[in-house]
């Protein structure tokens, strides 16, 4: 079991350093709309990732959760996500 749940953590973290590489290409191109969108997607898998809801829970910290979800996907990981612009 805590295998699975190491192997999901990275999924999440992949997932996360995904949606945040296309963000930063989104505000480069300041695709505002896409921005917000992205910003939305983060939200999202934060809350999945700790399998949360914010109906049943409105106290929670969602900015903070972003923020800590960023930490560690980007802790481990961000060396590895390249990029690639469109031409």
């Amino acid at each position: 079991m805590p295998q699975d749940d190491t192997l999901r953590a990275r999924e999440f973290a992949r997932m996360f350093r995904l949606i945040s590489a296309a963000k930063e290409r989104a505000e480069a191109l300041q695709l505002r709309n896409l921005v917000h969108l992205t910003n939305m997607a983060l939200l999202q898998v934060a809350l999945d990732w700790e399998g949360l809801d914010p109906d049943r829970d409105p106290d929670i910290d969602l900015g903070g959760l972003v923020r800590e979800k960023e930490r560690i996907a980007m802790q481990n990981g961000r060396e590895n996500l390249l990029v690639l612009p469109h031409t």
